[in-house]
């Protein structure tokens, strides 16, 4: 976040974002969303990248569907999959759980948190939740009085 790459475009910033409401393009299937990232690899690359990242997310089988026919929790992992794909420096969540019922929220919370673990992701979840927070984070930064103050996690 700082040096001579602070100054760059934001195209050309190694950073990846999964949004609040995942923004999957609704025409593309799940792999082509994910590939979408990598549009400038060759297409053999783009192919073992897809499919790994489906692997990683364990949505293999929904490779041809399309964002309409997931269910939110899968539409979540396939934005994470394709936020993931061209491999970012970091990775930013913003307000990634969307209003669920607290169950859903812990459990899709948790698989967020085990395939960012797995993929060996830094990533920075902004949240007004607490509780997401402490499910997620290894870290916790929060802001108090304009100051950011840290605190890890046990």
């Amino acid at each position: 976040m700082a040096g001579p790459d602070m100054h760059l475009p934001p195209e050309q910033r190694n950073v990846g974002m999964v949004f609040q409401d995942y923004a999957l393009f609704p025409h593309l299937t799940a792999a082509q969303n994910i590939a979408f990232g990598l549009r400038k690899q060759p297409k053999d690359l783009q192919q073992s990248c897809v499919r790994a990242m489906l692997e990683l997310v364990d949505l293999v089988s929904l490779a041809q569907r399309y964002p309409h026919e997931m269910s939110g929790g899968q539409q979540q992992r396939i934005a994470l999959a394709r936020a993931l794909a061209p491999q970012p420096a970091v990775l930013l969540l913003d307000e990634p759980l969307p209003s669920l019922d607290p169950d859903s929220r812990k459990r899709l919370g948790q698989e967020v948190r085990d395939i960012l673990r797995n993929a060996g992701q830094t990533a920075l979840l902004v949240t007004h939740s607490e509780q997401e927070a402490e499910l997620m984070a290894s870290h916790i930064g929060y802001l108090k009085a304009g100051t950011l103050e840290w605190r890890e996690r046990r």
